[in-house]
């Protein structure tokens, strides 16, 4: 069994001594002297003692890890524990003396350095002086509040995004109010300490928010603003959350909307907000912000993040709509700062997803906010059968049956509430799920470093009590370290009541508001419908067009109609799809300012916010799009599947006549799913009537460039001039249609593209020789001649037709063997053979047809040919006398060639060490100049049967090394401990890892050094075939004879069809250590299908969702 390791800190003897005063001061369990006390007023307080022997583990290491520990507000006397909000928490905003600043930087500073932040003890030293510079160099005299004196006041120091992002990241993992913190590390930072304006502040903002939004797929961020500067209040929010519902106060008492908003809804009121007419129970507050120095600046929410979420129940359909409760998508709190490092971020907005409990058992439901529970009870009649003589009135009934409905009605509010939010496709999280998540962070913490987090029960504890497993967790330390995230001492309304008289202009600048009607944002995108409420006073420069707002957006009102409106829009899991929109934005920009009668967006869109109205014929739509899972849509596409179904559905549906053009973003390591959304999209804008400017998708591939700019240029180029001609201009109400398609573009993309990144390799020999039959897998040696690559890479291999092959589809078509092919395009050089041998793929149908209708054939031959490869095709038609020598011309063989598909890469993991003079286990003799594949034969496959069957070995094929997928994190980690699960030709990869592993341990025992430590072990879960089991046998045997594998377990086929993710609940607690409390590797190299069902079960063993719970650290090879 693997033993924990035990992670020393190793820096230790670096920390200052423990404070055991302070803490002292910190658990009121600790009061007491050694030394007789004399007899003590009751008033007076007992002095603390210099030290404390009777001072548990767990609190001395906890001192000796935070020497400088915020105050949580307890006493020796009086314990706050009970307390929403402790009295002297510590807050931001306020002046601190130098020495404090200095202080708290050089524990930040040490913090980060035992992270391995900095490359050396030099370097860190360095920054130290740099940072204690800067803050001196700053610092003036002034009053500290807290010690009501004056004093030197230290200046502000400027943190690196890393060294922020840390912070935050910390800050977050000490909240102990929080239960999500486990997911601390997946913060993300969004840099806007730039920003020194209110109105800035406002757009960006929002523009921010949105993003991280992402259509419902959240991604935890903090939105920092600049830092606070000395004797003053820094920039705020007005609002306690970005989405806030209004609180309206009628003249009896009476509130229409949240209660918790009414002082908040009356300031803005008096700010300047109208208000909807008439006012709702669900109308959202504006979002005012005021900049350090600035006025408040106020600007609506948009529609991308102010859709709401309605509340329904899928059992009581009709009554929850009848109730029409709603709910806003997520909670981004505006109210707390950040203290990091003596720096005080007093704006930091923080967006996150929701736990129901939060919604359903205390928003919605509580008694001082809307309390809907009783008009659940009435909704679902959970008075039902509890008739009671005298008694007509909720509020009549005994405790006992009141408690009763009132539970349920909760119950059942909470469940639709997550109901809806997975309905709507918005991140939530459930009070079991956290309570078990944050349980185990916070004990694999302790386990690892000999302390419980920090932790707050009167915050912890979900709302349901002891039903969640929290509830009964006692014994955690409530302490505070810094970095820490708090509240500011000022409120903002009040703060700006003290500024205003500073700005005569006030009610010039109100009465603006108030009469503001139209507006020009030129930084916010047309149909986020945001409207900036309060701006600068001044005579503004007349607007090249009129704004108004419509439905659907901002229109523009120019003087002339004849404009073309280029949109563009992304879709990706990731964020490179995004960052390649906006570089695209940046170059339409640019043609805007050269080309008069081109509009641009202002800022790209995910695809889920594309809208009927942007398929008119005025638009040029160019689309990002990345694909996931089998080549699906990401979830910010999603809704443009349901926009292309209900187009298709109405046959009155005014859309059509816009271009388009597709990149596909995609990766050819997985081949069967290469831009598979992509060419989706692409097929679905044709659908609804749009034409393409390119006549198809663009291949991009992130195998060779993970971020492609390259290739985004190449297609901008290509773009650019088909945007600025003529033919692209609408005419009235259509485009002009001019077709700008080049069906002979994708052989020069393959020339140019793709043929240039390979080289020769040769196919040196294929195990088994003899085949069994199909669905077995192969081992196969390939020489790359000098190629150098890394540890767990991948080999793309084109997989060309057979010379014998494309000699007689040479015949065919009466070609010469060495002439240059006919495809009408200038200087290509391609000859025949080369064009029939690497780049049509003879073994796929025709792609359309179309040239049939000029030869004589009949309907029966057509059916035939439609199913028919290219190369039987080409002897069907020659057979029946159609083709052959002198009876083709010129232009049908050129359509008849522009009609033949493209060969395609297929990628497979390189299975052996790449670097070693043989190969560990290798059945096959392997030299440096040879790697071994492990490949899955699939009837019909392109390669695994086709080629592998054509080819008389040795044979030339063009290939490529990529990195895999997984491979920079595998290369990393390496010696971590590793769950390894695997099936069929998905050992290929797992094959490599094993003999390099073998390769360390060798070469540890030939220097005479011990072998690496059982910690490091992996434990293999492998299903096989009984065929494929001989191709694993000897490395397995290899690898347990150095010590690397702790637990194998093979699971061979069988008819009970029992699979090998069956066998991982066995060994649950091994797999549980080994991710958990060790912090290991989960690798998966399965097909689509069983990879689903080891994610689930591993989900079962971990008890949540692996990938949040493991992160990065769960990583899958999927073929």
């Amino acid at each position: 069994m693997p033993v924990a390791c035990d992670v020393s800190d190793g820096l230790r003897s670096k920390t200052r001594p423990c404070d055991l005063i302070q803490l002292h001061q910190q658990f009121e369990s600790f009061s007491f002297s050694h030394e007789p006390q004399k007899p003590q007023k009751p008033q007076e307080t007992i002095a603390a003692p210099t030290e404390c022997p009777f001072l548990n583990p767990e609190l001395q290491k906890i001192s000796d890890r935070h020497g400088n520990l915020a105050s949580t507000g307890c006493t020796p006397r009086i314990c706050q524990a009970g307390r929403a909000v402790h009295t002297d928490e510590p807050r931001v905003g306020e002046n601190r003396a130098l020495y404090k600043v200095e202080r708290e930087a050089q524990d930040f500073l040490l913090e980060l350095h035992r992270e391995g932040f900095y490359a050396s003890e030099e370097a860190y030293v360095k920054r130290c002086e740099q940072v204690r510079e800067e803050i001196n160099t700053g610092c003036i005299q002034g009053v500290d509040r807290e010690e009501q004196c004056r004093t030197q006041l230290g200046g502000n120091w400027t943190q690196s995004s890393k060294e922020l992002e840390f912070g935050l990241r910390r800050a977050w993992r000490n909240a102990r109010k929080c239960i999500m913190r486990s997911h601390c590390q997946d913060l993300k930072l969004c840099d806007l300490r730039h920003i020194l304006t209110s109105i800035e502040m406002a757009t960006k903002l929002i523009e921010s928010v949105s993003l991280a939004f992402d259509g419902g797929s959240i991604q935890p961020t903090v939105f920092v603003f600049p830092p606070r500067t000395i004797n003053n209040r820094g920039p705020m929010v007005w609002n306690s959350q970005i989405l806030q519902f209004a609180g309206y106060e009628a003249e009896d008492g009476s509130i229409t909307g949240d209660p918790a908003s009414v002082g908040l809804t009356k300031a803005i009121l008096e700010l300047g907000w109208q208000a909807p007419q008439p006012r709702g129970r669900w109308d959202l507050l504006p979002l005012v912000v005021m900049a350090e120095g600035d006025c408040p600046a106020m600007i609506d929410i948009p529609l991308s993040i102010s859709n709401l979420i309605a509340i329904r129940h899928p059992h009581y359909m009709n009554q929850f709509e009848s109730l029409d409760l709603k709910w806003v998508a997520f909670p981004a709190l505006t109210r707390l700062g950040f203290d990091i490092g003596g720096v005080q971020y007093t704006a930091a907005p923080f967006i996150g997803w929701f736990m129901d409990a939060e919604i359903g058992v205390r928003n919605l439901a509580d008694s001082f906010r809307y309390n809907v529970l009783p008009d659940v009870i009435e909704a679902l009649d959970l008075k039902h059968g509890k008739y009671i003589e005298g008694i007509d009135h909720f509020d009549d009934f005994p405790e006992h049956e009141k408690l009763l409905m009132l539970s349920r009605a909760q119950a059942e509010l909470n469940y639709a509430v997550h109901w809806s939010f997975l309905k709507a496709k918005v991140s939530m999280t459930d009070s079991l799920t956290a309570s078990i998540k944050w349980s185990r962070y916070d004990d694999d913490f302790r386990e690892k470093h000999g302390y419980r987090l920090p932790s707050d029960p009167y915050w912890l504890a979900p709302p349901q009590g002891s039903i969640i497993p929290v509830w009964h967790r006692g014994g955690a330390p409530n302490y505070q370290p810094k970095p820490m995230i708090s509240r500011h001492v000022q409120d903002p309304v009040k703060a700006w009541a003290r500024e205003k008289h500073c700005w005569p202009d006030y009610g010039a600048v109100q009465t603006m508001v108030l009469q503001s009607q139209r507006l020009r944002i030129p930084s916010i995108q047309a149909d986020r419908r945001c409207s900036l409420i309060y701006e600068v006073l001044s005579e503004p420069e007349p607007p090249a067009y009129d704004i108004l707002q419509t439905k659907t957006g901002l229109k523009a009102l120019g003087p002339s109609m004849d404009r073309v409106s280029v949109g563009i829009y992304f879709c990706s899991e990731g964020i490179v799809a995004e960052k390649l929109a906006s570089k695209l934005l940046r170059w339409t920009s640019a043609l805007t300012e050269e080309s008069p009668f081109v509009d641009t967006c202002s800022r790209v869109q995910p695809l889920n916010r594309l809208k009927d109205a942007d398929l008119m014929s005025h638009n040029v739509l160019l689309l990002i799009v990345s694909s996931t899972g089998q080549g699906d849509l990401p979830i910010n596409g999603s809704n443009f599947l349901e926009l292309h179904a209900r187009i298709a559905s109405d046959s009155s549906s005014k859309t059509g006549g816009f271009r388009f053009a597709v990149f596909g973003n995609g990766d050819s390591r997985y081949s069967n799913t290469y831009n598979g959304a992509a060419i989706k999209v692409n097929a679905m804008m044709s659908k609804m009537g749009g034409h393409p400017l390119l006549g198809g998708v663009f291949h991009a591939d992130t195998a060779l460039d993970p971020l492609p700019l390259l290739a985004l240029g190449s297609w901008w180029d290509r773009m650019r001039s088909i945007i600025t001609a003529p033919s692209v201009r609408f005419q009235g109400r259509s485009f002009s249609v001019t077709s700008v398609e080049d069906p002979a573009q994708k052989y020069l993309d393959h020339q140019q593209d793709l043929l240039p990144t390979l080289d020769d390799g040769l196919l040196m020999s294929v195990f088994p020789s003899s085949r069994r039959g199909h669905d077995e897998s192969l081992l196969i040696s390939f020489n790359v001649g000098e190629a150098i690559f890394d540890e767990m890479s991948c080999v793309q291999i084109l997989p060309s037709n057979c010379f014998p092959k494309a000699n007689r589809a040479l015949g065919v078509l009466d070609f010469s063997f060495l002439e240059e092919v006919d495809l009408d395009i200038d200087g290509s050089g391609i000859t025949n053979a080369d064009f029939f041998l690497h780049y049509v793929d003879l073994e796929m149908p025709f792609l359309d047809h179309e040239w049939l209708g000029e030869l004589n054939v009949t309907y029966h031959t057509k059916e035939i040919f439609s199913k028919l490869s290219v190369l039987d095709g080409l002897e069907l038609l020659r057979d029946e006398g159609c083709l052959g020598p002198g009876k083709i011309e010129t232009s049908l063989r050129r359509s008849i060639c522009l009609d033949m598909p493209l060969l395609h890469l297929r990628t497979y993991s390189v299975a052996s060490l790449n670097h070693s003079s043989q190969g560990f286990g290798s059945l096959i003799r392997n030299n440096s100049r040879e790697i071994d594949i492990m490949v899955k034969v699939y009837p019909g496959g392109r390669f695994s049967d086709t080629c592998i069957n054509d080819s008389t070995l040795p044979t030339r094929l063009k290939y490529r090394i990529v990195d895999s997928v997984a491979g920079p994190l595998l290369r990393k980690n390496h010696m971590s401990p590793f769950v390894i699960v695997a099936t069929g030709a998905g050992f290929g990869p797992v094959r490599n890892f094993l003999q390099w592993r073998i390769s360390i341990a060798r070469d540890a025992r030939g220097a005479g050094q011990p072998l690496p430590p059982r910690s490091s072990s992996i434990s293999l879960f492998l299903g096989l075939k009984e065929c494929d089991f001989q191709l694993a046998i000897d490395v397995l045997k290899e690898a347990m004879s150095v010590d690397l594998i702790d637990k194998l377990d093979i699971v061979l086929s069988n008819p009970e069809k029992h699979r090998v993710y069956d066998n991982l609940p066995v060994s649950s607690y091994r797999i549980r250590q080994k991710l958990l409390a060790s912090q290991g590797i989960a690798f998966v190299c399965t097909n689509a299908t069983a990879s689903k069902y080891v994610k689930s079960t591993i989900d079962s063993i971990l008890g949540g969702t692996v990938k949040e719970l493991l992160g990065e650290r769960y990583v899958e090879e999927v073929f």
